[in-house]
């Protein structure tokens, strides 16, 4: 897995295999928040592959068709399906709606223009468990939520119509690293995990420079500092994913 997290699993050793969908942006790790609290408490491990590498700046202008900021307006539950109903188990999907805001760099040949106003994308849900719904979060990544503002790497998923789960084309993030807290207009800023982080926070993590993630690299600068990085850094040679 590119960009892998640390994955805690359940009381009960259960663990889910799942394959990305619209429920989730590359699921890793899944927790149970208790609501206006800052503490967690463990809940179900999911293990997902992320779409495309996604850690460095190298990775984000080889593998993105736009950087953009963007600030979460909205959020709905998506339809349950018939197991969920039944049994008030398994997971319920979200849809975001966001406001772009601003494009911070483009690759040469997109795959689609950049999103221009409101624009959706899918987001991390809730698991459901004997009916009580908890909100799902993935380790040291952001949830998401209504009123917040992200620096995003996106890439544009074409519509797949085919049986069992056919969804529509939409913009996703490349993965986990690819999604990065940006109130106020400061780089690691803002809402990680259901609850507020500083840029100080952020920038732990490894001690060799060569490991850490873009937003470890810039936590704490502003657009001109992620404008510079990625117009100064050369893509990689391009995999297939």
């Amino acid at each position: 897995m590119f960009g892998a997290k640390n994955t805690t699993p359940t009381d009960a050793g259960r663990t889910l295999d799942t394959q990305r969908s619209s429920t989730t942006i590359a699921l890793v790790l899944v927790m149970g928040l208790v609501t206006g609290c800052a503490a967690t408490s463990p809940g179900t491990a999911i293990h997902g592959a992320e779409p495309y590498p996604n850690d460095s700046a190298a990775d984000w202008v080889t593998y993105a068709d736009h950087v953009v900021v963007a600030t979460v307006t909205s959020e709905r539950e998506m339809p349950r399906g018939d197991h969920e109903e039944d049994t008030g188990e398994g997971s319920v999907g979200r849809s975001l709606t966001l406001q772009a805001d601003e494009v911070v760099w483009s690759a040469d040949d997109p795959a689609h223009g950049p999103p221009e106003g409101e624009f959706s994308m899918p987001g991390m849900g809730w698991t459901l468990t004997d009916g009580d719904r908890s909100p799902m979060v993935a380790e040291d990544t952001p949830r998401l939520e209504v009123g917040h503002s992200y620096v995003f790497a996106l890439f544009w998923m074409p519509e797949v119509p085919d049986e069992p789960e056919p969804y529509p084309a939409r913009w996703n993030a490349l993965g986990l690293d690819a999604v990065v807290p940006f109130d106020d207009g400061i780089i690691g800023n803002g809402e990680e995990m259901g609850e507020l982080v500083s840029p100080a926070q952020e920038r732990r993590g490894p001690t060799h420079a060569d490991d850490a993630t873009l937003e470890q690299t810039l936590a704490g600068e502003g657009l001109d500092a992620l404008k510079s990085l990625l117009a100064t850094t050369p893509p990689d040679v391009r995999g297939s994913y």
